[in-house]
């Protein structure tokens, strides 16, 4: 599958089937792999591209910490949609792959069809919040480097993050270090009263901590369509129940206009 080398670094991709295109970006700790079930479920009728975040599996994990931004990696989903020849797109995400679908949204709206939003939240309208949030995210990485002091690791053994098939998935705590310290750091509220774009939102029934604001999102966007719960699944709502989530998901993309 394609290496690119955009905004100084090299981004694993993927983009496969025909149609409208569907933009699929993992959260914390996973990887492509994580949609591996809803690619083979859409690729019959969407083009369906996916990609590894900057810092994780077989993207580039840069020892510089100022290449692990938000806006990177924004600037990133947009390099491997032009990479894969897409010019507009259904752009969702799971958890940090959620938010960063709102902040492209943001960035490009005209690019974006819809947005499907999956176990995630819209960032703090509140500095005390954002700063407890990257306050803890430091205290991770200091572990995840601790616990991998050679560098890196079989992502599945080390039971980090949701990985379907059967694709070696290694990461680097340099890498997912960076990610807790830049990328995810002080991440500010997007106001989804400000989206135009139709959004689904998607919560695994035991996902305690995102079943709050995804009830805010749907209150707040224009055109938010959910929750939808995904009964008995956790913070991985479509890894552990693909059929029940590909069927909401399937259902909005029908409906949405060419």
């Amino acid at each position: 599958m394609p290496i690119l080398h955009a905004n100084g670094i090299d981004l694993y991709y993927e983009s496969q089937g025909d149609g409208p295109a569907v933009v699929l970006v993992h959260g914390f700790g996973d990887s492509a792999e994580l949609w591996r079930a809803q690619v083979e479920a859409f690729r019959d009728r969407y083009q369906v591209v996916t990609l590894d975040m900057r810092g994780h599996a077989r993207s580039a994990a840069p020892a510089d910490l100022g290449l692990y931004t938000q806006d990177g990696v924004v600037e990133d989903v947009r390099a491997v949609m032009d990479a894969a020849g897409v010019e507009r797109a259904v752009v969702g995400g799971h958890s940090l792959g959620g938010y960063t679908s709102l902040r492209f949204y943001q960035r490009y709206p005209d690019r974006v069809r819809g947005l499907i939003l999956s176990d995630t939240g819209p960032g703090y309208r509140k500095m005390r919040g954002a700063a407890g949030w990257t306050s803890n995210n430091e205290v991770l990485a200091a572990k995840i480097e601790a616990r991998w002091p050679e560098g890196d690791f079989d992502a599945r053994e080390a039971r980090m993050g949701r990985h379907g098939g059967d694709a070696p998935i290694r990461h680097t705590a340099r890498g997912l270090a960076g990610v807790y310290r830049g990328v995810m750091r002080m991440p500010p509220m997007v106001e989804c009263s400000e989206v135009a774009a139709p959004a689904i939102v998607l919560v695994g029934e035991e996902d305690a901590p995102f079943r709050g604001p995804s009830e805010y999102m749907v209150a707040k966007l224009p055109d938010g369509r959910g929750p939808v719960v995904v009964a008995g699944a956790s913070h991985w709502s479509n890894f552990d129940d693909p059929d029940a989530w590909n069927a909401a998901v399937g259902e909005f993309l029908a409906s949405l206009p060419e």
